[in-house]
């Protein structure tokens, strides 16, 4: 049988049935939804650092940032010459001339990739592997990203580790388009990180969009945020799995995850389908408030 769609309210792109919500990011209705799971993966996923560092230390992370080349590269646009007589900024509306922008922002997240994998290498022939906990691109105002990788900073290998590979950054990034790399060490407790960075990605601050207006903008990178593999494994907190607490939720009436009814891991026992999660209702009762 073919499927059934129809039309998102908000949208307009089709929805397959039996689903009721549009699930891209890019809609103006979901997007906020998934903000707030990007901003609960975040949460969840670096406690799970935090709770795993040894007893006798203290979790830390330490934080950068690599931008975008300056106007030498990426050209103001003269729409605001109506302005007058200004310093370009972001914050006044200036922008990056479209053109420049949208073909830098398109190669962004490849180069980023590029000039990381080679970061990494030349750590890891230094017999440093630096624990990349989470990275994030943003989009400023002026119209270009700029991405936030987060490190692990807790022992004394894993801070050895991310100072050299701050350093590889900072002296790669020009080969790679790349901009300033922030070689200041911004070192915080994991959770502090999270937050820091939920508080942009929800709210928007200072130079940055908020996460629900740039997650729309069209030259956002596929994958936005990303969280080691290491630490979902540990968590259970994925994306998939934020969707089907919310799916059960909207079933039962009752998160599976309050109270410590279900853990993330046991989520994968119920079926994603709408008939199978009311089958297991059925069949265990109990936890079913």
């Amino acid at each position: 049988m073919r499927p059934r769609y129809r039309a998102c309210a908000t949208c307009r792109r089709p929805i397959p049935e039996p689903l009721t919500r549009c699930r891209r990011r890019t809609c103006p209705s979901y997007a906020g939804l998934w903000a707030g799971d990007q901003r609960r993966k975040l949460f969840v996923n670096l406690d799970e650092y935090a709770a795993g560092a040894p007893v006798d230390r203290r979790a830390a992370v330490l934080m950068t940032a690599v931008t975008a080349p300056g106007a030498d590269q990426l050209p103001w646009s003269t729409d605001c010459a109506v302005l007058g007589d200004h310093k370009h900024s972001g914050l006044l509306g200036c922008r990056v001339e479209a053109a420049a922008a949208r073909e830098w922002n398109l190669s962004a997240p490849a180069r980023w990739r590029a000039l990381h994998r080679r970061a990494y290498t030349l750590c890891a022939r230094a017999d440093r592997k630096p624990f990349m906990l989470t990275r994030a691109w943003e989009m400023q105002h002026r119209g270009v990203l700029h991405v936030h990788p987060v490190l692990g900073f807790t022992t004394a290998a894993e801070r050895l580790s991310a100072r050299l590979y701050l350093a590889h950054l900072a002296e790669l990034a020009p080969d790679y388009g790349f901009g300033f790399v922030e070689r200041k060490e911004r070192v915080m407790a994991a959770r502090a990180a999270a937050a820091y960075l939920s508080a942009y990605f929800v709210t928007g601050s200072k130079r940055k969009a908020s996460l629900e207006q740039s997650v729309m903008h069209r030259d956002m990178p596929r994958s936005i945020v990303h969280v080691s593999t290491r630490l979902t494994i540990r968590s259970g907190c994925t994306m998939r799995r934020l969707r089907l607490a919310r799916f059960i939720y909207h079933q039962w009436g009752h998160h599976p995850l309050k109270d410590g009814c279900y853990t993330w891991h046991e989520l994968d026992r119920f079926q994603t389908s709408d008939s199978g999660v009311k089958r297991r209702r059925q069949e265990e009762p109990v936890a079913a408030p």
